[in-house]
């Protein structure tokens, strides 16, 4: 996915049919004079959308598109507007100004009119950004806002003022429950991620301690620089991001099994919980059954792990 800076960038670019589509004589308006200034083909295209004291103060007489830095800008900005994949539609009526979906990700952007405020001299548009992957609707810490403001001068619709804004829809339950939905998916993949870890780190264990093979203790498992049981790691179960992980089954000297899951904190979460023993297995089951993980969870992969005798497993 694009970072949102490039979406709210094609929300201004491509929000309406470029110049020339439409043979109307009706004099352009201030949404024609912004598709215009970022994706028209013209060499002053873009700058002729700016206010005559920009031009005066950042173009100086004399220079080209290779030397100055203010034809430069918008010749990248028009030029990295899309992607390979990405298709791009423009509405002239309706609530959405623009939407591109792009086959490679299956994400869709839809660019949103909150409102178009045109008074005798003035336009005043506010374009919002949202977010779609594979249909569902994607959370964002902040719903990402662009105003512009554009005055005509010399019967040319100027770009004066750009207002960059963040929505944060506290009472919205569906924006809420976006960014739990979120939140749960990362802690979700970071639970996955350290089960991995101990896993490998128990299988490092047991071949260096022959003797006594796998541990079911975090001091131990990841003793200090001196060899030295690690007093600052946690003993036998510890909670992280919203995880609780814990050893368990190493009977017998040497200690050639061990279980290790990692259950979500809150029993109700809508995620996995995951395990692993022995055998590198790594599983996963939803929260709700994970007492069941070892024997009814789906296997995800089988880690290459060492028994205490050095033997590496298939």
């Amino acid at each position: 996915m694009r970072p949102i800076g490039i979406a709210l960038l094609a929300a201004v670019t491509a929000s309406l049919p470029a110049a020339g589509q439409n043979a109307s004589t009706e004099p352009q308006t201030a949404r024609q004079a912004l598709i215009e200034m970022f994706t028209g083909k013209g060499e002053n295209d873009f700058t002729k959308h700016l206010p005559s004291a920009v031009l005066a103060a950042l173009v100086r007489k004399g220079e080209t598109p290779d030397t100055s830095l203010l034809f430069r800008v918008s010749g990248a900005v028009r030029g990295g507007l899309t992607t390979p994949g990405e298709k791009i539609e423009t509405f002239d009526t309706g609530p959405n100004i623009l939407v591109t979906e792009d086959d490679n990700s299956h994400e869709r952007i839809e660019v949103a009119i909150e409102h178009d405020s045109l008074s005798a001299e003035d336009d005043e548009i506010e374009l919002s950004v949202h977010l779609y992957k594979n249909g569902e609707p994607e959370a964002l810490p902040v719903i990402p806002r662009l105003i512009f403001t554009l005055k005509q001068e010399k019967e040319i619709w100027r770009v004066t003022e750009v207002t960059v804004a963040a929505h944060v829809p506290l009472e919205d339950p569906d924006y809420l429950k976006g960014l739990r939905k979120q939140q749960d998916e990362m802690n979700e993949s970071a639970a996955q991620g350290r089960v991995n870890m101990i896993a490998q780190a128990e299988s490092n264990y047991a071949a260096s301690h022959r003797d006594t093979g796998y541990v079911c203790s975090f001091q131990e498992l990841y003793q200090n620089a001196e060899g030295q049981p690690n007093t600052d790691a946690s003993p036998a179960n510890y909670e992280s991001n919203g995880y609780r992980f814990s050893l368990t089954g190493c009977t017998g000297k040497p200690a050639t099994k061990y279980r290790l899951k990692a259950v979500p904190v809150d029993a109700d979460a809508d995620v996995k919980s995951f395990c692993v023993d022995e055998s590198g297995a790594l599983k996963s089951i939803p929260a709700v059954d994970s007492s069941k993980c070892f024997t009814q969870g789906q296997t995800l992969n089988v880690l290459k792990v060492q028994l205490s005798d050095g033997t590496p497993t298939d």
